[in-house]
């Protein structure tokens, strides 16, 4: 039983470093084109319903976090597909792998957003930019195990 386990250990080490070598082809171009749209959209709704978002906070945070968790929902439904058909048996590490790149710049955003909102409410004029840098870093990190082009959308 003892060998049993080791030779199981040794196949899971085995695609664990065949998913990290693999380019993860997860992400569809047509995806992340449309959570552009829908930032676009939120920015038009932010425009028409709060023309002073500084006053209306709370419906400020709704506009953004909305259009964010939408973004994430899509591409996480794309990817969990794309992955299935694409990569098929090394699916779940490749998703895996993915998701520890980018949840580092997830938790930031999330951070960033709770100190602007608790101590510096003034500056949540701010969130959206920072949102989008805190975004491209997050596609950045993950870049080694993306084909090229996706450098572009964090650009």
């Amino acid at each position: 039983m003892n060998s049993l386990n080791k030779a199981l250990s040794d196949i899971s080490s085995i695609r664990r470093q065949v998913a990290h070598s693999t380019e993860f082809r997860g992400y569809g171009p047509a995806t992340l084109a449309s959570t552009g749209t829908l930032a676009f959209a939120a920015a038009g709704a932010q425009a028409l319903r709060l023309p002073d978002p500084a006053n209306h906070v709370p419906a400020y945070l709704r506009i953004w976090i909305v259009a964010a968790a939408l973004s994430a929902t899509m591409i996480g439904i794309e990817m969990y597909a794309r992955t299935r058909r694409i990569h098929s048996g090394m699916a779940d590490e490749m998703i895996r792998i993915a998701v520890e790149q980018f949840l580092p710049s997830v938790g930031a955003g999330a951070l960033i957003t709770l100190v602007l909102v608790r101590y510096v409410p003034a500056a949540l004029w701010m969130l959206p930019g920072l949102w989008q840098i805190v975004f491209s870093l997050g596609v950045f990190s993950s870049c080694r195990f993306m084909p090229r082009p996706v450098a572009a959308v964090g650009v």
